[in-house]
């Protein structure tokens, strides 16, 4: 996943507009892990998203004849830390980067990449996920 200055400040712009970033449990087994997502009526903006660096789009039910059809661009886990690097220096929603800061200081140092987690690593991980939740 590479991007030059241009594309990391536009997506930088577009992730603090219409972006979020959460825990989301992919897995009912795994712990929750770092979610960065981006929704829009337009199809073209995920797909630019997903050609530059990834993730998965999947088209989202309407309910209501009214309601537009919209798509949400999804990339998880390590590759959306590997994102948040790219784009932190082009941020400006502070509320925002309060969040990507604690993830990408402290979500690597709790999480093993073989899965198996002492139990002080636990305690850090579930007292992040919790931290993090309680932000506004």
């Amino acid at each position: 996943m590479k991007l030059s200055d241009i594309e990391a400040a536009y997506a930088a712009g577009i992730v603090d507009g219409e972006g979020s970033i959460y825990f989301s449990r992919h897995h009912k087994t795994r712990w929750p892990s770092p979610t960065v997502s981006v929704a829009s009526t337009d199809r073209e903006l995920p797909e630019w998203l997903r050609t530059r660096v990834g993730g998965t789009i999947i088209q989202k039910q309407t309910y209501q004849p009214q309601h537009a059809r919209s798509y949400d661009w999804k990339l998880t886990d390590r590759r959306a830390l590997e994102f948040l690097k790219m784009v932190r220096p082009f941020l400006v929603i502070q509320r925002k980067m309060v969040r990507y800061e604690m993830l990408l200081t402290e979500y690597l140092d709790c999480t093993p990449r073989n899965g198996r987690y002492t139990a002080e690593m636990l305690a850090r991980k579930q007292d992040l996920i919790e931290r993090f939740s309680s932000l506004p």
